[in-house]
């Protein structure tokens, strides 16, 4: 009987070692991917790796994550930096937030403006009846020609820029005050820098989905969602990469060995970190072009803004600003002591040429063009610096010829030497266009690891 008792437990332990052993090979066999880059696309995209039982690190060089999708508080009021709001067509984005449980809401109010004149009226108003009747059958007759948020779809679209089209078929002043200025509110730059295929998957949407344009948020402000990816996942803050170096057996960041690397971040932060780039590597990352921006937050009296949720600012308008955001239609998170948020947008150039200034440089010349385009305000006084965040790199100009060698790429250079480009300049636009180019990337490294 003692000889019994004595021996289960050693059999018992026996087993224990086996299952360790097994476990211990296992953990071993176990790919590792580091994704370099903390912002959606990566965040995304290192969550899905992880689910699929990757072992994964993401490395980002910023104190924060969430990159362009990031917010800071400031005297107890949310700024978001980079992309200021979401709307109900982020289906995928929508999804993430349920499981993480952030709230998801609608905006206070949602009415377009364009300036003209130095007046906001309704976008409806900005072009005579003649450029409307033009441009409503245009509408009319917008096929069905793809995803907005995967600009792969419309590659074949990819043969002419959108204003210069735009000018042709419906006139100068659509053109000018339509297609321009809202590609310099959403993306900086002129609307001569936008493939054709960008501005019809955009007007295909509209036409399909127009009630679900309605601008949305996440409680919480921007950083809301990134913050809850970081929370499961192993994120490495404050990390500077020096050189990545890659074959087809390993990749080095820096001293440390990876099975693959998902390289999130701009095409001009990873061409400048990876000192092997492939030929089609190198040719996509070093074409890829950026507009910059500065957003300029500034403290107003809630009394002096009316229900306009956004503002176009055409560049025959104004050469400086191109759009501005009331952000009182976030609620109580923009306001405080009676005041919101109103942030200003500036056109690529005029962003470059102040790129380098002070930020009180930055207010005071933003401050009197503003006035010159809105006539809210009675005076200066009235506009309060709040805070600014300069973007040298904002958003991928999606320009002619961009489309068809994103797409080409996609189908034929990914993943070489095991490195995967992530982020919206592949042809994924905006934030939910970046969220689901990094679900798209999880998916092929997992289709190539595992084969």
């Amino acid at each position: 009987m003692n000889m019994v008792l004595h021996d289960f437990p050693t059999c018992h332990s026996l087993s224990l070692l086996a299952y360790s052993d097994k476990m211990s090979i296992m953990h071993q066999q176990k790919k590792r991917i580091a994704v370099i880059g903390a912002g959606i696309a990566g965040l995304t995209c290192a969550y899905e790796l992880q689910k699929a039982g990757f072992d994964v690190v993401v490395l980002e060089k910023n104190s924060y994550v969430g990159g362009r999708m990031s917010s800071r508080v400031k005297d107890g009021v949310i700024f978001d930096l980079g992309a200021d709001h979401l709307c109900d067509l982020y289906d995928e984005m929508k999804k993430y937030c349920q499981e993480f449980g952030i709230t998801w809401e609608k905006m206070r109010f949602l009415k377009y403006g364009l300036s003209r004149g130095g007046q906001v009226i309704p976008i409806a108003q900005a072009v005579n009846r003649l450029s409307q009747f033009r441009l409503a059958v245009q509408y009319f007759f917008t096929k069905d020609v793809g995803d907005f948020f995967d600009l792969n779809d419309l590659a074949d679209r990819d043969k002419n820029n959108a204003y210069d089209f735009m000018r042709l078929r419906v006139g100068k002043e659509v053109a000018n005050y339509f297609v321009d200025a809202f590609t310099s509110t959403y993306q900086f730059h002129r609307a001569s820098e936008i493939s054709l295929g960008a501005l019809l998957g955009i007007m295909n949407s509209i036409k399909k989905n127009a009630s679900r344009w309605y601008l949305q948020r996440t409680k919480g402000g921007m950083q809301a969602l990134p913050d809850a990816f970081a929370r499961h996942l192993n994120v490495q803050l404050n990390h500077h990469i020096d050189k990545l170096v890659c074959d087809s057996n390993q990749c080095l960041v820096d001293d440390k060995s990876f099975d693959a690397v998902v390289l999130a971040s701009t095409a001009r932060a990873s061409l400048s970190i990876y000192q092997n780039p492939t030929d089609k590597q190198k040719k996509l990352l070093g074409s890829t072009q950026y507009a910059s921006t500065i957003s300029v937050a500034f403290r107003i009296d809630r009394n002096l803004l009316p229900d306009y949720a956004i503002v176009w600012v055409p560049y025959v308008e104004s050469e400086k600003i191109s759009g501005f955001v009331n952000e009182s239609m976030k609620g109580e998170e923009v306001m405080r002591d009676g005041e919101s948020l109103l942030c200003v947008w500036l056109h690529e150039d005029f962003a470059k040429s102040i790129m380098d200034k002070s930020d009180d440089e930055i207010f005071a010349q933003v401050k009197k063009e503003l006035l010159k385009v809105c006539h809210w305000f009675a005076s200066e006084k009235q506009i309060h610096n709040h805070d600014l965040q300069r973007w040298p790199v904002a958003m991928p100009k999606f320009s002619q010829g961009h489309l068809r060698l994103v797409r080409d790429f996609m189908e034929n250079g990914q993943g070489e030497q095991n490195v995967f480009l992530c982020g919206d300049y592949l042809n994924a636009p905006w934030t939910e266009g970046a969220l689901r180019n990094g679900q798209k990337v999880a998916r092929q490294i997992t289709e190539k690891l595992a084969a």
